[in-house]
Order: C-alpha cells, then sequence, then structure tokens
C-alpha cells in the first residue's frame, strides 16, 4: 500500500507508525516543512520538504486571518509538493495528516481518490478550556471571535476526510457535539514495556552530576517551559519545596521558549523569571535543557517525586510516560490529567492554582514511601492502556479499513 503522510514536523505523532509500516512492506513518503532534532534517521521511506512560497502576515491581513492566512500558504506549499509526486507517477492509496496547520487542506484536490484518514489534535473554545482557564477574569470579545475564525481551516478538512481521527476522549470533546461521532479516539502510545522495565535497572553512576549522598530528587519536564504547562505555578511550589527540605534536588528538563499561549510581557524567559524572582539554591537546583532519549530516562529513573501540571490541553506524553515508568506523581487534577489518572491510585492529584496542596502532595511522597510505592504501581497499571502496540493496532485497522464502511 501506498501512503502519503504529511505534517508540518517530521515525525511527529507518526514517530512509531511510519517504522512499523515500512517494516510491513507498506511504500511511504513524508511530506513535512522541518525534521525535529530528535527524528531517527529516515530509514525505508523518503522524507520531502515542503517549502512556502512567500511570507504571510502582512499588515493588511486581519488579526483575525493570519493562522488562516498561514494555513492556506503552508496548505498551497504542500499540494505543490504532492503535484511533484503526481507528475512522478506516485499515488497514494491512503493520505495521513495532521490538522491544524494548513498541511492537509488542499491534498484531496490532488489526489481524489486517496482515502483520508487525518489526526485532528484541537478545536478551539473561548469557554471551559485552556483560555478561560488562564483567564479566569473573562475572555476578551475579540479573542472569543478569533478562536472562532481559528476553526474554519479544521472544519475545512473534517469536509474532506474519511476517517478522523482524535487521541483523547478529553480532545474529543472540545469539538462541537455534532462532530464528535465522526472522531474516533485513537492514541498513538507509548513504549510501556521499555519505561516500565527503568524502575528495575540500576544506574551505574548518579546521572545529571548530583551528588552522592542522602538526597531527595524531584522532577519537572515540560517541552517548553510555559504557562500552558503550569510552569510560574510549579516553580513557586518547588521553590518553597527546596526551602522546606534541606535535602531536595530539583531537575528541571525542557526548552526555555513558548510553545503554547504567549510569552512573558516583560521580555524575560519564564526560566530567567523564575531565577530572578524565586528563592532556588543554585547548588541544588539542575536546569537540563532538552534531553536525549537516554538522559530522559535516567531522568524518570532518578526520580523521587515527579510534578506535572497542565492547563484544560492537550495531554503531554511526558506524563503517560512518567506514570508507564513508575514515578511517584504530584498532577493537577485538571480534565487531561483526570482522564488518565485517579487521586490516590495512580498519583497525587492537586489544584492547578493550589501552592499549599501541591507542596504538601510532595511532602507526603517524600515522607510517606508506602504510599509512594502504591501510587507507583498503579501508574504503571494505569499507563499499561496507552501502549505502543495497542495504538499501532487500531491505526493499522483504520489503514486497511474498506472506504465503503466508513461512509
Amino acid at each position: 500500500m501506498r501512503i502519503l503522510f504529511s505534517h508540518i514536523n517530521h515525525p511527529a505523532q507518526f514517530r512509531r507508525l511510519i517504522p512499523a509500516l515500512v517494516a510491513e512492506g507498506h511504500d511511504l513518503i513524508f511530506l513535512a516543512q522541518s525534521n525535529e532534532w530528535h527524528a531517527p534517521d529516515v530509514t525505508g521511506y523518503r522524507l520531502l520538504p515542503v517549502r512556502s512560497h512567500r511570507d504571510t502576515g502582512g499588515p493588511h491581513v486581519h488579526p483575525f486571518l493570519r493562522r488562516c492566512e498561514s494555513a492556506v500558504v503552508l496548505g498551497q506549499a504542500t499540494f505543490r509538493a504532492a503535484c511533484d509526486l503526481k507528475q512522478q507517477g506516485w499515488y497514494p492509496d491512503v493520505i495521513v495528516n495532521h490538522v491544524g496547520f494548513g498541511n492537509g487542506l488542499y491534498l484531496s484536490d490532488v489526489f481524489p481518490t486517496a482515502r483520508r484518514v487525518a489526526l485532528f489534535e484541537w478545536y478551539y473554545n473561548a469557554d471551559g478550556s485552556d483560555l478561560a482557564f488562564l483567564r479566569p477574569e473573562g475572555v476578551s470579545d475579540d479573542h472569543r471571535l478569533r478562536l472562532r475564525t481559528w476553526n474554519a481551516q479544521i472544519l475545512l478538512e473534517l469536509a474532506d476526510v474519511d476517517i478522523a481521527i482524535t487521541p483523547t476522549t478529553w480532545q474529543q470533546e472540545q469539538f462541537p457535539s455534532w462532530i464528535r461521532p465522526r472522531l474516533r479516539v485513537i492514541h498513538e502510545g507509548i513504549d510501556v514495556p521499555r519505561l516500565q522495565a527503568l524502575r528495575h535497572q540500576i544506574p551505574k553512576q548518579r546521572p545529571f552530576c548530583l551528588p552522592p549522598g542522602d538526597i531527595e530528587v524531584v522532577t519537572y519536564l515540560s517541552r517548553c517551559f510555559e504557562e500552558y504547562r503550569g510552569f510560574p505555578q510549579a516553580m513557586h511550589s518547588l521553590a518553597r519545596l527546596q526551602r522546606e527540605r534541606p535535602s531536595v534536588h530539583l531537575l528541571l528538563a525542557g526548552s526555555d521558549e513558548i510553545a503554547y499561549g504567549s510569552p512573558r510581557t516583560d521580555g524575560r524567559s519564564w526560566r530567567q523569571w523564575a531565577n530572578d524572582e524565586l528563592d532556588l539554591d543554585p547548588a541544588r537546583t539542575h536546569w537540563l535543557g532538552i534531553l536525549q532519549n537516554e538522559q530522559y530516562e535516567q531522568l524518570l529513573q532518578c526520580s523521587d517525586v515527579h510534578l506535572y501540571l497542565t492547563v484544560p490541553f492537550v495531554l503531554s506524553w511526558s506524563l503517560l510516560e512518567a506514570m508507564a515508568a513508575g514515578c511517584a506523581i504530584v498532577a493537577s487534577s485538571t480534565a487531561p490529567v483526570l482522564e488518565v489518572m485517579e487521586h490516590q491510585q495512580s498519583g497525587l492529584l492537586v489544584d492547578f492554582w493550589n501552592e499549599d496542596m501541591q507542596v504538601e502532595a510532595m511532602h507526603r511522597f517524600l515522607n510517606e514511601s508506602e504510599v509512594r510505592r502504591h501510587c507507583s504501581a498503579g501508574a504503571r497499571i494505569a499507563a499499561s492502556k496507552y501502549s505502543a502496540a495497542e495504538g499501532l493496532r487500531q491505526w493499522r485497522a483504520v489503514l486497511c479499513e474498506d472506504t465503503d464502511q466508513t461512509a
């Protein structure tokens, strides 16, 4: 089977699906604008570049339409890359693309007979979701209208796909009720066996230059240090925990950039803010940056307590991976977390905004080893349902499904 993949980044959510399909002998081509820094070598398939033909966001474009304009320009670029394949005589049986950036907008115009399978990550809402959570004082009228307009490109793609997929029930529920029946919930999955084995592997030496002796390791991990992943709330709680427990060392992993939401208005990064404003002990605060896979696994191995906070938004892979690794997790009791964790069974769930609750929960794990062991075991069990093997099984079934049965 010939399968065309399209995403703004390679390999993104398809990082496990692609090598599995290549191993089965399928002919794959991936169209992407950029290759992720941690992407594996491209083996057994082709990765082709997508290049936009012009800049976007000029002064004459309505602010509500700037994202739509960017989507159209990327859609045109992906269209042209697909046309090149068509001229070479390569026609896909199935097109699989991520929805949200515009790369899939015009692929059916190049290959009208190809089955369309699309991954829908998010639908924007002014109420009951990420933005309203971060702005309890209320969302402005302009921002409400902007969000509604941003959904236009998502709905355009929905009209063209045969099968629509979303990773979690929480993400499915962000869509209007009339759309939800069309969305199948399939999580791409994590490497559960490998992660579960980490707790049984003793590192030869203490990683990250941690000192010898009896110390307590508390970890925080996010792709970027930002509000959407509760970085300011987490740092307030971690700084206080560090003051109250002289043996606590903080391992903080992630990029000092913004992936979601807005940057600080004072021009500082969130890491700069934390170092400037909080009473962190530099000898016990370890900023690790972006981790390679081996370092990432070492972080999960040596964690005594793992703190994860998120607004009501897309669930991080890192939470599921920390669960599978058996970390003792203190997590925000927000909707995406509540779908995968249960309080006092797979972790201790706390209010996103409540520093006292967060610090108390971390103290409890560090003081009560039996509670830590109980929740660690529960987290491993809860993460098992999100195995990559199960995700691959469901994705294979979708790709081989008869189009007539999905109409």
